[in-house]
Order: structure tokens, then sequence, then C-alpha cells
């Protein structure tokens, strides 16, 4: 979910009500099965990012992403600095990086501009977008410009490297541990501005043991946990108690009423990592020192997620950010409902 100005949780959609309909997980996974296969490409559609072997001897897979930033919809240039929001565009893509255990070491930049924008202005974001890339020695080697009569649109593509194969999403095996780095929740009091990618906590995962699937959170655990169960074909159970929540998940929660665990599970904007490892190297993962807490288990039931509370395992709630289902079908900048988590049950229940 991405936040706008202020404590306003929401999504300006532009055009929703010639799109509503689409759904962005329908339409990701109608991509899936027409995108059909290449020799080239080992890593397709569905994970992270892609892999791509270039065809000659000794050539090592070349890791791709690209993602874009889109004015009142992931950030507010209003209200957001512009340092910030270059830092969120490139710091997008290089999540992807962590999430597949890969190093990132080069990023390409487009920015569509308003017609209307200063050079301070492109300077400004040239700067974030320098910054974080520097943070992990990843060079900024080019890109376009354009200047329109929208609103500033930018988008990233990345390209990366693994030590070792990249972790996937769909190697989560029955009996797997489950675990999330940091805190959840509360992204919109700044964290969706301010993350750093976990790409350096990934390496530091692969020393301590073998890890089966991994994911960032972009969107929620709510909807990116049963993204890795699907390429997995596998279930989970989710322990409530289990889950960490971050600070501004519970101040959000003193304001609007929602509790804590529903920020945590549906808020979205993370970019922490969920991972899966194998039952015997579970204890090594929660003995380390690593910013990491185990939270469930995975499951031989296919597409099943259930949260245990209480000594009961009640339904995953239908959270996170999901194109489409979240539009509002003609308005502009309403606030998207949020699930509200209360003595054991789910229910619905619409923001403000």
């Amino acid at each position: 979910m991405i936040h706008i100005a202020g404590l306003q949780k929401q999504r300006i959609f532009a055009g929703a009500a010639k799109i509503a309909a689409m759904k962005e997980s329908a339409f990701l996974n109608w991509l899936m099965a027409s995108a059909g296969t290449h020799p080239h490409v080992t890593v397709p559609i569905g994970d992270d990012m892609a892999a791509v072997k270039l065809p000659h001897p000794g050539a090592v897979p070349v890791l791709l992403k690209i993602d874009q930033c889109l004015d009142r919809i992931h950030f507010d240039l209003r209200v957001h600095t512009t340092m910030e929001i270059g830092r969120k565009a490139v710091n997008r893509c290089l999540s992807d990086c962590a999430a597949m255990a890969a190093w990132p070491s080069a990023v390409l930049i487009a920015v569509a501009l308003p017609e209307k924008a200063e050079m301070r202005l492109a300077q400004g974001l040239f700067r974030g977008c320098k910054s974080a890339a520097s943070r992990f020695d990843c060079a900024l080697v080019g890109g376009d410009t354009a200047i329109w009569d929208q609103r500033l649109a930018i988008t990233v593509a990345a390209m990366g490297y693994a030590n070792a194969d990249p972790i996937l999403r769909s190697g989560a095996q029955i009996g797997d541990a489950i675990f999330v780095s940091g805190r959840l929740g509360g992204s919109l009091l700044r964290h969706h501005l301010s993350f750093v990618p976990r790409i350096k906590l990934a390496q530091q995962l692969l020393a301590v043991g073998k890890v089966h699937a991994m994911m960032d959170l972009s969107d929620g655990l709510a909807i990116d946990l049963p993204r890795l169960l699907q390429r997995s074909n596998v279930g989970a159970v989710i322990a409530a108690g289990q889950v960490p929540i971050a600070r501004d998940a519970i101040r959000l929660s003193r304001r609007d009423g929602i509790c804590p665990l529903s920020h945590a599970l549906c808020d979205g904007e993370d970019y922490e990592l969920l991972f899966t490892v194998a039952p015997d190297d579970s204890k090594k993962f929660e003995a380390c020192a690593l910013p990491i807490v185990r939270i469930g288990t995975i499951t031989q039931h296919a597409g099943r997620v259930q949260l245990e509370r209480d000594g009961r395992r009640i339904p995953w709630p239908q959270g996170g950010w999901n194109y489409g289902a979240n539009a509002p079908p003609a308005a502009v900048g309403r606030r998207r409902p949020k699930m509200r988590i209360k003595r054991g049950k789910v229910r619905r229940r619409p923001d403000g």
C-alpha cells in the first residue's frame, strides 16, 4: 500500500473508473501464464526479479528489475522532498534485489517531468536516486528524460547478480519455518520514504543457513504471503502473537481504532524480507543476532493460510494493496477499507 501526505491513508488513482475491473493479482497471473518460455530466461515472470543468461560460454545469469513511482500514488510532490522521492524510487527496485539475495550493480532511470518543473526539481531527484544507489556501490549509468502535461513519473530499472543461485519464491517446502525481518505496519508515518533495502541482511541470512524461499514485503504480509505460497504450492499457519509490530503501527492504532496487528498485516510498504527455512535450520536462525523472527510454519494445504490466535485458527485477512481491487471505482482519493481484527474475528471496517 502507498501512503500520501500526513495521515491520509489512500491512493489517488488516476483513471480508476476505466480500470477498476482489473485486479493486479489477476493480471499478474495472466501474464505468468501467457508470457511463454525462452532458452535464455532462467527465472521468468513471477519472482521479484527476472534472470537472463547471456548466450555465450561461462555467462552467469543477469538479474533484471523495473519499477515505477508516480506522483499522488507512491509519493506526493506537494509534501515530500525530491531527495526523498528519488531515494524511494531507487530503493523500491533495490529491495527486490534483496528479495533474491542479489547484489545490485547498476540502475537506469527514466523521468517524465511536469511541464512546469524547474531544474532544481530534476537535480533533487537525481541526488536522491544517486544517494540510494551509492549506498550499495550501485552505479547510476543513464536513463531518459521527458516533459509532459501530467504529474511526475519515475521509472527505475536495476541490474544485479547473485553469488550463488538467486532465492526464488517457489522454494518453500512443507514443514519450513516462516520468518520475517524487522517490524511491520505503520509505514505511512514516513517509513515508506526512509526504509533501507535489506540487501546486506539477505547476505547475512545465507551465512546462517539455507534459505528455501524469499521475497520482500511491498504490498503487506496479508497479500504477499499468499503470493509466495502460490508459487511454492503450499499453505501456512501464522501465529498472530509472533508477528513483529512496528511502533508506528501502535501509534496509528491509537488514532484510528484499528488494531496494531491489522496495520502490521495490511499496511504494506514495509520492505522487509519474508523467507522460509528448513525445520532443522530453524533453531540456528532463531538464535542468531539478526533482526528476524519466526512467525509460522509451511503446511501441505496448498493456498490455504490461517491465522492462529488465542488457540484458535481463523481465516487469513484479505488485506494489503491490490491495484484495481482497492482503487475507488469513480471517486478520487477515497481511503481504502482496512481489515479489523478483534477478539479472534476478522471484519472489514472503512477508514474514516
